[in-house]
């Protein structure tokens, strides 16, 4: 399909909103999993309502990406409780199943919006067009959830579930049931499902490399280490599958994208660690949408960067905020197959989604 790219917005002054100075890049080398220092969101700007609608870039260009919605509990897609649980919360209290620190976020084959929530240690589940909500956190007496990081699902949609502390990957069935776990490296992050080819890709950012893995958790190779080379990462973080099997990895400490073949043979790559349009300070979450763009999550510029198939920027969305579509790290992101995008606010605790509109 020939690409015609999104008409290219250059932010004022070539500087990204949210921008700290780069000698606080330096800090954030150390663990590209923590949670790091930010500046909190002034003033209460998330109790205003912003204009409607919400779209980017800004007229008269075309718009291109348009804000729909935000989730941060059932009760936001209109999930009712069932007459047990509303027994329960009477006697025992009730419990909250608002997200905490939301991270990897993930769409089943039904529409089912899953979410990977470090701090509550728990895996939330809404089903919007069944208005239902579920939570995985109790997965028996042998197995616990201590960092989900996270989370993807195959053709039959169970899911997946990295742990960066339990060091596994947990699989579960499409109704939250755990049915096995496998080790998965040092310190497991990203995680993408080939369901085609019936491999698993997982980032190992403490060994700085990919492993594979097939549908039953068996070991089928590993490519990287640790190094600047084309091929090589500084603590990857998250990846994504492109449509014809090819693999997206964010290697964030090299401030770049690398893409690679599905069998992990090196194609391409762009990126470099700055403070202009298009550099990166803190990638983290990757996603592509129907016509081949690459978006890209940076947890330093509290923005969404939006990239061509050869790597040039063509606009970005967000900003350091509380309100409706600005972000406070951002960190994991999805595009469905409907071309919806679901952001992981972090420390915002909620999913943001917007909508991408198309070429025309």
């Amino acid at each position: 399909m020939q690409d015609v790219p999104f008409k290219k917005k250059r932010l004022l002054n070539g500087a990204i909103p949210g921008l700290r100075t780069l000698g606080a890049l330096i800090a954030l080398a150390a663990i590209t999993m923590a949670p790091g220092c930010a500046t909190t969101p002034e003033g209460e700007e998330a109790l205003l309502t912003p204009q409607t609608p919400l779209i980017w870039p800004s007229p008269p260009e075309p718009a291109r990406i348009y804000y729909l919605k935000t989730i941060s509990k059932p009760d936001d897609i209109g999930a009712n409780k069932g007459f047990l649980r509303r027994v329960a919360d009477f006697i025992l209290g009730p419990k909250s199943d608002r997200l905490i620190k939301p991270y990897g976020v993930s769409v089943d084959s039904k529409g089912r919006l899953i979410v990977a929530d470090t701090a509550f240690k728990r895996v939330h589940v809404f089903d919007e067009l069944k208005k239902s909500y579920i939570s995985i956190y109790d997965l028996g007496r042998k197995e616990a959830f201590e960092s989900p990081i996270a989370a993807a699902t195959d053709a039959q949609d169970n899911i997946y579930v990295t742990d960066s502390v339990a060091q596994k990957v947990f699989v579960f069935n499409p109704k939250g049931k755990l049915v096995f776990s496998f080790p998965a490296g040092e310190r497991p992050t990203g995680i993408a499902i080939n369901s085609k080819e019936g491999r698993i890709y997982v980032t190992d950012t403490a060994s700085h490399s990919i492993m594979m893995y097939d549908l039953n958790g068996r070991e089928t190779g590993s490519f990287g280490g640790r190094g600047k080379n084309p091929g090589q990462f500084n603590y990857p973080v998250d990846l994504t599958i492109g449509p014809n099997g090819e693999l997206y990895v964010v290697d964030s400490l090299n401030f770049r994208i690398q893409i690679f073949d599905s069998e992990g043979k090196y194609l391409s790559s762009f990126g470099r660690q700055g403070d202009g349009t298009g550099d990166f300070g803190r990638p983290k979450g990757i996603a592509l949408d129907r016509d081949g763009h690459i978006y890209v999550a940076d947890a330093l510029f509290d923005t969404i960067q939006v990239f061509d198939r050869e790597g040039n920027f063509l606009l970005n969305f967000g900003a350091l905020g509380r309100s409706a579509g600005t972000f406070w790290l951002p960190s994991g992101l999805f595009i469905d197959r409907g071309n919806r995008i679901y952001v992981s606010d972090s420390y915002n605790s909620r999913i943001q989604v917007f909508e991408y509109l198309g070429q025309g």
